[in-house]
């Protein structure tokens, strides 16, 4: 009987060892310098936070932009310009949408609004694509910004001609736009 019992307490101090394995492993893993134990409020996942989702796109966007850019005011200024795209974004769309809801509108006018909707959701995947590739090829700070077949790019710091090419082919490469309608500013300029 009592090998029963030994055998029972080995299993059961096994199981809460793997278990905290797997906490903690998990948590390493995630990169988050907190445990998941609490009710800390600087989490990133906060109440009202709102997600955008498409096929091939995901976008969390919070109102904690501003604290997490670094102290470098080129940088905050480049998340300040990332929350103002987003904000006129969220305007057209609401109106694109307040379209789409009118029973009173008329098909054109629908299949206008259903039009420029994807092609902001065109634009959107096109500059997220290049902040990304530029972030890869080291450029951390910059926006993009894609409209009536223009793209206007700003990087953070001074730019030497051959950044510029490297943004420049990127650019062409995500958007298929020629040179002459890609505006690369450096901020540091």
């Amino acid at each position: 009987m009592k090998s029963k019992f030994g055998r029972k307490q080995l299993v059961l101090a096994s199981l809460v060892l793997a278990l905290g394995a797997a906490v903690y492993l998990n948590w390493q893993f995630a990169g988050t310098s907190k445990l998941p134990v609490g009710t800390d409020t600087s989490a990133s996942s906060q109440l009202g936070a709102a997600q955008l989702v498409n096929n091939a796109y995901v976008e969390t966007v919070s109102d904690d932009l501003q604290s997490s850019a670094p102290a470098n005011t080129k940088a905050g200024s480049l998340a300040t310009a990332r929350m103002d795209r987003q904000n006129s974004r969220d305007e057209a769309l609401e109106l694109l949408d307040s379209v789409l809801e009118d029973a009173g509108a008329d098909s054109e006018a629908k299949k206008a609004a259903v039009d420029q909707a994807s092609a902001m959701a065109q634009n959107i995947l096109k500059e997220s694509n290049v902040e990304s590739i530029l972030k890869a090829k080291g450029y951390q700070e910059c926006v993009a910004y894609i409209a009536e077949e223009q793209c206007s790019v700003v990087v953070a710091g001074e730019l030497k001609d051959s950044d510029v090419l490297v943004v420049q082919e990127v650019v062409m490469e995500q958007t298929g736009l020629s040179a002459e309608k890609i505006t690369i500013i450096g901020s540091g300029q």
